[in-house]
């Protein structure tokens, strides 16, 4: 089990040991670890792709020590990614910039690691950490481009973006797709009686109670207004107008603690699902023409086309 976080040992670029880079023999004038800094110096600064900054980490580190895996863990950016395999005996460093915390290393093997060792750890994590920072800033200005800033769904440029990538797999792997669109009954009418900071509180938690009922493969996007597009990999209509009738009851159950009182709302949902034929704006106009079928019929209904 990896330790856990608040006893990692904290590294600061201030505070490597000098001497770790000294301590390896040398070969004529040219020092191992001394020349590994070197090379990760260069090939790091080639990305701001996190997952390949640790690959090339890993490359580079096992030329001067024998490791079994390491695993990155950041908890504030919900990032986890392993290299190689864990293994009974781990030593952890918490990677500090600034007093920033950008997260924790755990390197594995079948022994300690001895104070050389680790010295050497420390010297090249040093290398490491400004290019882990500045992927870290990478992946949140890129997640924040992606996002509706008012209900953390993915905005529109999100949608595009997935919704294509979902067609080429769904045709690739023979899957079928669905695509729900999700409008709230009577909005207008929220936002006239109640004011627009009510309404944006409507949106945020109708949000919240879409991603609470989704599946962990299901992909939530806000289409505009108050219309919402959920999409539903590997998931055919039986099992799309299953999910949108759970959807239905529970925001129809939900309640919304507001200035103006406690607020029920409902939505329409129209479902589609891929036919051979359907490219992204096809598969969403007929979702978009179910859902205004469910509100000819009164809203808190789901409609198919």
């Amino acid at each position: 089990m990896a330790p856990p976080i608040s006893n990692a040992t904290a590294i600061d670029l201030s505070r490597v040991r000098p001497q770790a880079v000294r301590q390896l023999p040398t070969r004529g004038n040219s020092n191992p670890l001394s020349n590994s800094r070197f090379r990760l110096l260069n090939v790091l600064q080639t990305t701001l792709d996190l997952e390949v900054l640790l690959d090339l980490f890993k490359q580079e580190l096992e030329t001067n020590l024998r490791i079994k895996g390491f695993c990155y863990l950041n908890e504030t950016c919900h990032v986890q990614i392993k290299k190689g395999e864990s293994d009974l005996h781990s030593c952890a460093y918490r990677l500090i910039v600034k007093n920033e915390n950008l997260g924790e290393l755990i390197f594995y093997r079948d022994n300690r690691f001895n104070e050389f060792e680790m010295d050497s750890l420390e010297a090249l994590l040093s290398v490491l950490i400004s290019p882990v920072r500045n992927a870290l800033l990478y992946q949140k200005a890129l997640a924040a481009s992606l996002t509706d800033p008012l209900t953390g769904a993915g905005n529109r440029l999100a949608l595009n973006s997935q919704i294509s990538r979902e067609i080429s797999r769904s045709r690739r792997h023979q899957m079928p797709l669905s695509a729900l669109m999700i409008d709230i009954d009577k909005f207008k009418y929220i936002n006239d009686s109640c004011g627009h900071a009510t309404g944006d509180l409507v949106l945020k938690e109708l949000a919240k109670v879409i991603d609470k009922v989704n599946r962990d493969t299901d992909s939530c996007f806000r289409y505009g207004g108050e219309e919402f597009v959920v999409l539903l990999g590997n998931t055919d209509r039986i099992g799309a107008e299953a999910i949108a009738t759970r959807l239905c009851r529970a925001i129809c159950a939900n309640r919304i603690s507001s200035e103006s009182g406690l607020l029920q709302i409902t939505v329409s949902i129209g479902v589609s699902t891929m036919v051979d034929t359907d490219e992204q704006d096809s598969l969403l106009s007929r979702a978009d023409k179910a859902m205004y079928k469910g509100k000819g019929m009164g809203g808190n209904t789901i409609a198919w086309l």
